[in-house]
Parts: C-alpha cells; sequence; structure tokens
C-alpha cells in the first residue's frame, strides 16, 4: 500500500504482524512508523525496542520478538536500514517472516528497496515515496488552513518546486511561511520567494531548466545569484558537473529510475525529474558537456586556470552547443 493509505487501513481495522516501509521520502517513512506506534502500541517506553540494521544482531532481535508485552496487547521491534542476503533469514527469524506471533509487531524501515522481505505473504509493504505535486498542494493547503491561513493550489505548487518535493524542507519552510502569514493572513508568491530557501542543487536544476528552454538570460541570472549569495566559481562548476553527468546516466540508462537512483546515491524522485530533463538535450551534447566540465574541474583543482573564467567558458559552450 501507499503511505497515504496506512492510516485508513488501520482505521479498518487492517492490522498486520511485519511491515516494511520502504521508500526515499525520509518524512513519510519517520510518519509511518510514528502513525504504527500510535495505533498498535501503548506504553512505547516499555513496549518498542530500536535496532540499526547495520550493526544488528539477530538474537536480541528474536528475544525482542518473543518478549511478552506489558500492559499492551502488542509489543513492537523496529529495525532501520535493514538489507539482509538470504541465507542470513534463517532460524527463528524466518518463522517470526512465516508465522508471526499476534502480540508482535516487526517494522523495517528502509530507505531503499530490497526485495527478500517482500517474497513472505505476512509482510505488509507500505511505499514511502516521493509524494506527487498535486498531494503536496493538498497537504501544505491542510497545513495552512489548521492556522487560518489561505495559499493558492499554485503557490503550494510553487513550494514543493522550490524544495524539489522533498517533504522534510516542505514541512520546515511551510511552518515558516504560516508563522510569516499569521493567523488570518495569506501565503502568496512574493511571501514564498522571500522566505523559502532554493538550494544550490535546485539552483542548478533551474538554470539546467532554462538552457533547455533556450533561456539563457535567466540561466545567467541564476548563476549571478549564486555568486551574489556566496557560491564560488570552483562549486559552481563542481555542481553543474554532477548535474550533467546525472543527466547523461539518466539519458544513456536502460535501468529502471530505481536501480539508476541507487548506482548514483540519489533519490529515484531526482532520477525522474533528471530523465525529463535529459529529454531536451541531445546525448552527444550531454557528454560533450560531462567532458568539458571534468577537465575544467581538474584544471581549477590543479591550479591551471582561473575558476572564474573556466566557469563562463563552459556555461556559454553548454548553451551554445
Amino acid at each position: 500500500m501507499l503511505f497515504s493509505e496506512l492510516k485508513k487501513s488501520l482505521d479498518n481495522g487492517e492490522k498486520f504482524s511485519v511491515y516494511l516501509l520502504e521508500g526515499e521520502e525520509r518524512y513519510f517513512r519517520a510518519l509511518a512508523l510514528e502513525t504504527l506506534k500510535t495505533a498498535l502500541v501503548k506504553e512505547p517506553e516499555l513496549n518498542i525496542a530500536t535496532f540499526d540494521g547495520d550493526a544488528l544482531d539477530l538474537g536480541e532481535v528474536l528475544s525482542s520478538l518473543t518478549a511478552m508485552p506489558f500492559l499492551s496487547e502488542r509489543r513492537m521491534t523496529v529495525i532501520k536500514e535493514f538489507y539482509p542476503t538470504a541465507a542470513a533469514i534463517k532460524g527463528g527469524f524466518r518463522d517470526f517472516l512465516e508465522k508471526p506471533t499476534e502480540q508482535a509487531v516487526l517494522v523495517i524501515v528502509n530507505e531503499k528497496p530490497h526485495e527478500i522481505f517482500k517474497k513472505f505473504d505476512k509482510v505488509c509493504q507500505v511505499v514511502c515515496k516521493t509524494a506527487d505535486v498535486s498531494v503536496i498542494v493538498r497537504w501544505i493547503k491542510a497545513t495552512a488552513k489548521m492556522s487560518d491561513v489561505t495559499v493558492s493550489d499554485s503557490v503550494c505548487a510553487l513550494v514543493a518546486e522550490y524544495c524539489l518535493s522533498d517533504m522534510t524542507r516542505i514541512k520546515n519552510e511551510t511552518e515558516k511561511l504560516i508563522a510569516y502569514a499569521g493567523k488570518g493572513g495569506e501565503i502568496n508568491e512574493e511571501t514564498v520567494n522571500l522566505l523559502v530557501y532554493r538550494s544550490a542543487e535546485y539552483k542548478i536544476y533551474e538554470m539546467t531548466d532554462y538552457i533547455a528552454k533556450k533561456k539563457f538570460d535567466l540561466a545567467i541570472g541564476v548563476i549571478n545569484d549564486m555568486l551574489n549569495k556566496g557560491e564560488t566559481h570552483g562549486r559552481i562548476i563542481s555542481a553543474v558537473y554532477n548535474y550533467f553527468r546525472r543527466l547523461l546516466f539518466s539519458a544513456i540508462s536502460d535501468k529502471s529510475s530505481a536501480e539508476t537512483a541507487e548506482l548514483l546515491g540519489i533519490k529515484e524522485f531526482a532520477v525522474k525529474k533528471a530523465k525529463e530533463q535529459a529529454a531536451a538535450f541531445k546525448v552527444r551534447s550531454l557528454k560533450n558537456a560531462v567532458d568539458r566540465l571534468v577537465d575544467a574541474d581538474y584544471a581549477v583543482k590543479s591550479g591551471n586556470m582561473s575558476a572564474d573564467e573556466l566557469m563562463w567558458i563552459n556555461v556559454f559552450k553548454i548553451m551554445t552547443a
């Protein structure tokens, strides 16, 4: 099920003994975990044990799973970032996955996909992926309404865009905007442009989008804004190189978005956006840009050329490719 369906499932009495909370959106993973704790466990200080998957002792996990709950119908065991091999799932742990007990709840919280757990029928997967913009818009509007603050759909979408649909950032920025607007106030585009921080990653995305659309004056404006806010020419070269490398890999990869995201060490949502943006360029142009930027990055770090000069030369070459 999707994260958005979890609460309804619990309200309808659908309660499983094993949950796999999986996906790139850490805000949804954390919220899903809190939702399960509230719905399934009483006296959480006494009935919840949390383990780190990187240094896991399955014996301790089994002890937790077989311990009796105290003043609660169920006891919860949480394992975070757990990616075992098939051979590691054996004995009592495998027995629990196949035939879990009613008084125990196992919650596995993973950012990356892991197919092994999905082979067990008793495991309920909750997908915590990056939300669609329409979902984010509804969330921001509902959150603002609770504080008697109004905001339009288009402004909510702008917040989502500036935050690259990262719900942790969206939550923080929405709280800031609501506080600024005050009870009975309104969040408008001007306020968003004033208060919402646009990361270097977003600005590179914005600059690339302008280049793809041949709006070169706006692309240059984004770079000047970055320089005015403290970014150095050298860091901009590195950021542009990393971004165009992502576009190239996304354009030529025959792997799924999830697999490409794992290879690049980025979110699946970022790969999907990169594929969309890469479609506006020829693959040869992307390859040439990456090659030039590699040389430029090396030249700067080796002290052979000025970062200022190289940055502008390469930006203009990308524009005219």
